[in-house]
């Protein structure tokens, strides 16, 4: 009988040490969402006017709410320890919308999880602020950023934060031995609203770090460093490009002086940075001088487009690592096809890219389309240039709709290596070959030879960087970094 109980009893104690462990593993995971740009129910009656907002959009910004409340249920049911929240908390920065998001977070704080939230261009001082009532669009509140701060009070703002005197940043110990830290990279401070008596609405949603920003997370990284915690920092905007001319192609997206500002934060200890913005689930990699060291960025979709992403890091104490995987959102009571809803809308979003693309172009070329054509008709050779933006759209559209829109699905999927690149990129080729056909039919093959031997090796390089997944390449420092699941040294 005795020999019995003591085994009931070692079984028991193995149990609540099995529990225990486990418990430590979950209370060593975050969570890490984006971009939910939440647009409270009460700002929408049904009607016209939201019907048209939300149609040919990315974002199932109608169903925002309900997702954000599946998306919080899930983590619920995952218990980690905290959960980021990478910034454009709110559609356009209404103050019901960040009112709404608080009453979320504070559902995963009852929980005993810790919602810790950044800005984003989208969410302070935003003059697009909106309500859709009906057929009847009309502006409504916005939020200082004093006022985000006293709304997230408890989602980082608090009196267990160190606050940056310059900015929206702030640094808080949310895990023992583990440091984080927010950075505000937002120039909504330059915003101008009429409903506050300026002359115009203007908006910024480009990004940079301040000096001053930048001295005090350094200051507050060395110091955690020196004590021998680690530090994991979080920032809307990119602060490392995640393809090759990122800086120069989406300037809006990724700060200013981004590799300045990358090398100070790895020299101040930062390895990890989790972002958000571009609406795309990404990793990408910047490396220092020599190769000794790095710092991985980890960019993580909008949770109300697809692919609905969301991700999980895991601290490993022992090891100093950070182990990311992420996982998806695949559908909400009301939508149980949200996945293959969402994805219809990034192959609808096709015709738009054309637009940027084709327009981009024109603003290059259009002034000169009657010369080229001149020079292209002076032999007797016909060309059927396109006369307006809309035209070159078209154009784009005949011969390049399906690669385009196999593409976008690849980079917002992310590992967009694993999708045949080498088959899109060739599919590419051809739909341009296809478009100097229809334009120059009679001059076709010199001038794709010309397209081959001029053009295509300066534009093959950024396009193999989005599609192979590959950042700087052909130089010493190219690198390819798993964009879903990744080992991040800590």
């Amino acid at each position: 009988m005795k020999t019995r109980l003591i085994i009931i009893l070692l079984m028991a104690l193995s149990t609540l040490f099995a529990l225990d462990s486990s418990a430590r593993n979950v209370r060593n995971r975050m969570v890490i969402i984006s971009d939910v740009h939440l647009l409270s129910p009460e700002l929408i009656t049904p009607g016209s006017a939201i019907d048209r907002a939300d149609a040919g959009d990315t974002k199932m910004m109608a169903m925002s709410d309900e997702i954000m409340s599946a998306i919080t249920d899930s983590i619920i049911e995952m218990e980690p320890a905290v959960v980021l929240l990478t910034g454009d908390l709110t559609h356009n920065g209404e103050r019901l919308s960040h009112e709404r998001m608080a009453w979320h977070l504070d559902r995963m704080k009852q929980y005993g999880i810790q919602p810790l939230v950044i800005p984003g261009n989208h969410d302070c001082n935003n003059p697009y602020a909106r309500s859709y009532d009906g057929d009847k669009t009309m502006p409504t509140a916005t939020v200082t950023r004093e006022e985000f701060a006293q709304i997230y009070r408890d989602f980082g703002y608090g009196k267990t934060s160190v606050r940056d005197a310059a900015s929206l940043s702030y640094c808080c110990e949310p895990i023992k031995g583990i440091v984080i830290i927010g950075i505000d990279s937002n120039m909504d401070e330059q915003n101008t609203l009429t409903s506050r008596g300026d002359s115009a609405d203007t908006y910024y949603n480009g990004g940079r770090i301040k000096p001053e920003t930048m001295q005090w997370v350094i200051e507050q990284a060395t110091l955690a460093r020196k004590q021998g915690k680690q530090v994991i920092a979080m920032m809307h905007h990119h602060l490392v490009p995640h393809f090759d001319n990122e800086d120069r192609l989406l300037t809006n997206y990724i700060v200013t002086r981004h590799d300045e500002a990358a090398r100070q934060l790895l020299e101040a200890g930062i390895h990890t940075l989790f972002t958000g913005h571009l609406h795309v689930t990404d990793a990408a990699t910047y490396h220092n001088s020599d190769g000794s060291d790095s710092l991985v960025e980890v960019a993580t979709g909008s949770a109300i487009c697809y692919p609905f992403a969301l991700r999980t890091a895991t601290i490993n104490n022992k090891a100093k690592t950070l182990e990311v995987h992420t996982q998806w959102l695949t559908s909400t009571p009301s939508c149980p096809t949200l996945r293959e809803q969402g994805r219809q809308r990034i192959i609808a979003a096709t015709p738009g890219l054309a637009n940027i693309i084709s327009g981009k172009a024109w603003s290059r070329l259009g002034g000169r389309m009657g010369q080229i054509k001149a020079m292209l008709e002076m032999n007797g050779n016909k060309a059927n240039l396109p006369e307006t933006p809309q035209q070159a759209t078209q154009l784009a559209l005949r011969h390049l709709s399906e690669v385009m829109s196999r593409s976008l699905l690849a980079v917002v999927e992310g590992n967009e290596q694993e999708k045949d690149a080498e088959t899109l990129i060739e599919q590419g080729k051809q739909g341009l070959r296809a478009m100097i056909e229809e334009v120059v039919p009679t001059q076709s093959e010199n001038m794709w030879e010309f397209f081959l031997e001029n053009v295509y090796p300066r534009l093959e390089p950024m396009v193999r960087s989005v599609l192979e997944d590959r950042n700087d390449v052909g130089t010493p420092n190219e690198s390819r970094t798993d964009d879903l699941n990744l080992k991040i040294k800590l």
